[in-house]
């Protein structure tokens, strides 16, 4: 079920720095400050559970970006809810944080140090959720088979990171991530 029309961003909202997303030749693109594009339409009601995602996506040198799910909209910051998969091929951090975690990752979870996809290359990123179990696979390969154990660890900087259900967003991660 396509959540995107290849013309508009109708069904979704963006959230701080609007503007930062548009539609350009039949795809969504970033290009602006930190912003989220969260999917608000009426494809079940944008609560999503069991699923399949599927995104073809192509990065610029040194982007950095995510695909979230299980989340849902908020004006301003991070996703407070959610897991993120992490969209990042060549981006090494900034402020002196150094990013090892590299696409295909379920981020802080189960993490990627190697990039297994290109920028400037289009590859298919797709995400599955069945019950407690999450895969993601970058041009099907499997990458991540994580199984969410009864009592997770959850990092208290992000206690809404459990499975549960919500909607998608796309993150705009910084002005140098295209």
């Amino acid at each position: 079920i396509p959540l995107f029309d290849g013309k508009t961003l109708d069904g979704w909202k963006a959230s701080e720095n609007q503007g930062g997303f548009k539609v350009v030749d039949g795809a969504i693109t970033f290009d602006g400050k930190r912003s989220h594009l969260f999917y608000v339409g009426p494809v079940r009601n944008a609560d999503f559970k069991n699923f399949e995602f599927s995104a073809d996506v192509l990065t610029r040198p040194f982007a950095n970006s995510g695909i979230y799910f299980h989340t849902r909209y908020q004006e301003k910051d991070w996703p407070n809810q959610g897991f993120e998969v992490q969209v990042a091929n060549t981006h090494l951090g900034a402020g002196g944080y150094v990013e090892m975690k590299k696409t295909g990752s379920l981020y802080g979870i189960r993490n990627l140090y190697k990039s297994m996809v290109k920028d400037n290359e289009w590859f298919t990123l797709r995400v599955s959720v069945r019950g407690k179990r999450i895969q993601i696979r970058l041009n099907d390969l499997l990458v991540v088979d994580y199984l969410e154990p009864e009592n997770p660890v959850v990092d208290p900087s992000y206690p809404g990171r459990r499975l549960s259900r919500g909607t998608f967003a796309l993150q705009g991660h910084d002005p140098e991530s295209k």
